[in-house]
């Protein structure tokens, strides 16, 4: 496939978006470094492990009149390492989104199994959880008494399942769909409110182009819908030597972004991002700008299920 088919696969799936929904879940503009969120087929396409990191400062400086720390904030840790054997991947995460009164925290067990093709390879994904929901009732209320507001503090768990497929050819493009909160978990915090999670649909694709010797583009898409409304993230990276990058980002109805990253150490183990967002949409009601920091060390050593290398002096075997 020569480098114009994959700028029309990625720009088929931004038409494809215009037809759909979008989810209530927080996002990373550096996701196309770690998507195993999002998609738990992923986690068995990559042969290096890695533990990555990411810190999101939504509308940086936002204060409620009654909440001091109204302004979202998002933390994610995962690790994901390849297998020989069976299952092709596993990962593990942990995040952790604050917003407002609602303190979200979220682990996840990743594993996949990979099928490979003469154009590429596909894998399949799940992904159990648990979700805690904690709640500090900081409200003014308007009609006291209300059984579906909370009062005081609380916290609750659930269950939760999300699975995903990913196609990765091998003409650098790759597509992905995936299927989030399957389990629809719901916290009532001793109210008669439900307080459902939806499910959610996420689809993801993106190419690399090679524009000159040591220079590379990337264009990503991924679209996010809960089949009620939706939005989508277009971003667009380019790659010098493989060890720096700079980009554009474009989210519907929220933002536009500057992705910027540098890549140290040997073999370019650790990666270090940061992206800056400038809200477009409603101003009045947010702070216009959010920020991102995101670190990924990769561990090319730890494979699970397979032989691994041993170096000496004169010979790797």
């Amino acid at each position: 496939m020569n480098r114009y088919l994959r700028v029309t696969l990625v720009f088929s799936l931004f038409l494809c978006s215009l037809t759909g929904w979008a989810q209530n879940d927080y996002f990373f503009n550096h996701y196309m470094f770690n998507p195993s969120y999002y998609n738990p087929a992923w986690v068995g396409t990559e042969t290096k492990a890695f533990a990555a990191m990411h810190h999101r400062t939504q509308w940086a400086g936002y204060d409620a009149s009654f909440d001091p720390e109204g302004a979202p904030s998002t933390q994610l840790l995962s690790i994901v390492v390849p297998m020989e054997g069976r299952f092709s991947g596993i990962g593990l995460s942990v995040s952790n989104d604050r917003t407002g009164p609602l303190n979200s925290v979220q682990a996840r067990a990743s594993v996949s199994i990979r099928k490979d093709l003469a154009i590429g390879s596909v894998s399949l994904g799940v992904m159990p959880a648990l979700n805690v929901a904690s709640i500090n009732a900081n409200y003014r209320f308007v009609d006291q008494g209300d059984s579906f507001i909370p009062e005081g503090s609380e916290s609750q768990i659930q269950p939760n399942l999300h699975a995903g497929i990913y196609f990765q050819s091998k003409r650098e493009y790759f597509i992905g769909a995936s299927i989030e909160n399957v389990l629809k978990p719901g916290f009532d915090f001793g109210t008669d409110a439900k307080n459902e999670i939806p499910i959610n649909y996420t689809l993801m694709g993106g190419t690399a182009i090679g524009l000159a010797r040591d220079l590379i583009l990337k264009p990503t898409i991924m679209i996010r819908s809960d089949l009620k409304a939706y939005t989508y993230d277009i971003s667009t990276i380019a790659v010098y030597q493989e060890r720096m990058w700079g980009g554009v980002a474009f989210r519907r109805a929220e933002s536009i972004s500057l992705l910027l990253g540098y890549s140290f150490l040997e073999n370019n183990k650790l990666k270090a991002g940061y992206s800056f967002d400038y809200i477009i949409k409603d101003q009045d009601a947010k702070q216009p700008t959010s920020h991102e920091v995101f670190l990924r060390y990769d561990l090319p050593g730890l494979i699970f299920g397979g032989r691994k290398a041993v170096k000496t002096p004169r010979f790797t075997f």
